[in-house]
């Protein structure tokens, strides 16, 4: 489900950037070009995913042991879907433990995938 700001809009293979809004427990979406909030969502569908964490943000927050945002998925709006298949696996970035986003189970660095699919706050990718 998108939330979209007045007057936005969003279209299927738009470059976006998502991240996650903690006061709003779902994900802020970014005009990749503007870098201007257009909207707020769950379920969110992605390709041509990069995953980028900024180093001097990731820096701040260590040092000062509070979150800011300086870490995204940037990719092409693909849709909306409401269930994670058995075909992505769980992602995720800490700023405190890992240098970029790293996959779950095996704990390797993801720099970019085909797919992703941002619900419920997680990030799942498919190779």
């Amino acid at each position: 489900m998108l939330h979209l700001r007045e007057e936005q809009t969003i279209e299927i293979g738009q470059k976006i950037r998502v991240y996650r809004n903690l006061h709003k427990n779902m994900f802020s979406i970014q005009d990749a070009t503007t870098k201007k909030v257009i909207g707020y969502g769950e379920g969110i569908l992605l390709k041509n995913v990069k995953f980028r964490v900024q180093k001097k943000g990731q820096d701040k927050v260590r040092k000062t042991q509070q979150k800011s945002v300086h870490a995204f998925v940037v990719g092409e709006f693909a849709g909306i879907k409401t269930e994670v298949s058995d075909d992505y696996e769980y992602i995720y970035y800490n700023p405190y433990t890992t240098e970029k986003f790293v996959i779950s189970v095996t704990h390797e660095e993801i720099d970019e995938c085909k797919s992703c699919f941002l619900i419920h706050n997680k990030c799942y990718a498919k190779s």
